[in-house]
């Protein structure tokens, strides 16, 4: 945790912002998406728009999600600490939903006192119930403005049309400004639009269903619930399912670029600092899993993060391991913006400055996973991960020699696994003395309403049975 004078000092350092105006900010999170996934980590979606954030900025090849689940990492996303500090049961309890009080700082609340107007537009509701988005005034995709900007050829698909707020905000937005943008793809169901889809159609013959029935497997249920079909898939089927998720993930790309365009007529692309990243990855059968939610192995945990801008250097791919839940003391830091003193997150603005690294050892906390297995949670420091839960079992993976975390090394490791295993007790030490101080100050028909709005929002998703 840092002083407001601390992370001024941060800031001025990085990028002298006590002399320069305060430059623009856009957040834009693409949910379910896995590192992986990109072409410029490697991937075989074609996403030149966002690897041109890689080109000219930052690419973060180990950057973590703070949970598997959207819920809980949207709120260390936006408050810079752990979600289980956020929440209205006992880890791991059935039922868990997190929520942040009025009382609570958040990003945008930070910047808003720094002069910054906020506006936000987002897909997925479950994001929303949390409160996190307080500070941020929702923009109206239905306004006249947002449906003119909408790339023409582009007007009856749905998913274009969510881009027109945001594309017209950029339009016409006074500076500096915070722009959040959520798109739900490529969360399942992974199905692209038709000429998208269409081109992918040869990868189906021969197969059991038509290219239809693989692009509508998702968290429903009957016929389409993927993990009651994923048993019976066959290879090629399994490659088809990643194939359809890849095109979803250009589809993003190509999005996303409407918004750099924006940028790019308004001549705004140097003084904006564009953040991309995502609230969780997905698993494609790896040990098992399909979907996301139920563990926190690394093709769930790992995640895209890209950063350009003003004082970013250009090219810089960083592999120590950072957590969203230091995104926002990082932006704070960079931007000179008061996040206040409570942020478990540890900022990472000298790593994106390019000088060395602030924190002594970066540890990264990951828990909340949507299941019934009870206080699951992990620790990442170097190479070292610590799955633990708190029935005292844990195991420990060793990223740089198995990175598909296949081989438990704790009883070759002893002293590393015992030395994680203080680190985490510590850290869930205090998220639940946070969570019970903050539970103390909320009444039970806030926490109903809440349940309810949470349960809502995974029936929309599909989720509930």
């Amino acid at each position: 945790m840092r002083s407001t004078l601390a992370l001024a000092l941060a800031c001025a350092a990085a990028l002298g912002c006590s002399r320069e105006p305060a430059p623009n900010l856009l957040l834009v999170v693409s949910d379910t998406l896995r590192a992986d996934a990109l072409s410029c980590y490697g991937g075989s979606a074609r996403t030149p728009h966002l690897c041109r954030l890689a080109e000219q900025g930052a690419l973060f090849e180990r950057a973590y999600s703070a949970a598997p689940w959207t819920a809980p990492s949207t709120v260390a996303l936006f408050t810079g600490s752990h979600a289980s500090g956020f929440g209205d049961l006992p880890p791991g309890e059935r039922g868990q939903t997190y929520y942040l009080g009025d009382e609570e700082r958040v990003l945008a609340e930070a910047l808003r006192e720094r002069g910054y107007a906020a506006r936000f537009d987002l897909d997925n509701g479950l994001a929303y119930y949390s409160n996190a988005f307080q500070g941020l005034e929702m923009l109206d995709n239905d306004a006249p403005g947002a449906l003119a900007a909408v790339p023409p050829g582009f007007e009856g698909d749905e998913r274009a049309v969510r881009m027109g707020a945001s594309i017209d905000y950029l339009a016409h937005a006074a500076e500096p400004f915070f722009a959040v943008r959520w798109i739900l793809d490529p969360h399942a169901p992974y199905g692209p639009p038709p000429a998208r889809l269409a081109a992918l159609a040869p990868l189906a013959e021969g197969l059991p269903h038509p290219i239809e029935f693989y692009a509508g497997l998702g968290h429903h249920n009957a016929e389409h619930r993927l993990r009651k079909v994923a048993p019976s898939l066959g290879e090629p089927e399994r490659r088809l399912l990643r194939a359809l998720y890849d095109e979803e993930v250009s589809y993003v790309d190509e999005r996303v670029g409407w918004l750099f365009a924006q940028l790019d007529r308004r001549g705004l692309w140097a003084r904006t600092l564009v953040v991309f990243t995502s609230d969780h990855g997905e698993a494609f059968g790896e040990h098992g899993l399909w979907l996301h939610g139920k563990s926190l192995h690394e093709g769930l945990l790992r995640v895209p993060l890209l950063i350009a801008g003003p004082g970013v250097p250009a090219g810089r791919r960083i592999d120590a391991p950072v957590s969203l839940t230091d995104l926002t003391p990082t932006l704070c830091a960079w931007l000179s913006a008061d996040c206040g003193e409570e942020a478990q997150g540890t900022s990472f603005a000298a790593l994106l400055a390019g000088r060395p690294d602030d924190a002594a050892e970066r540890a990264v906390y990951a828990g909340a996973p949507n299941d019934p297995t009870r206080g699951i949670d992990a620790l990442i420091a170097g190479d070292w991960k610590l799955v633990a839960k708190a029935d005292g079992s844990a195991a420990l993976f060793d990223l740089a020699r198995d990175p598909g975390e296949l081989t438990d090394v704790a009883a070759a490791h002893p002293e590393e696994a015992a030395r994680l295993r203080r680190r985490l007790e510590a850290i869930r030490a205090e998220n639940e003395a946070l969570r019970t101080r903050r539970l103390s100050g909320r009444s039970q028909g806030q926490l109903q309403k809440l349940r309810e709005d949470t349960r809502r929002g995974l029936e929309a998703l599909g989720y509930v049975e």
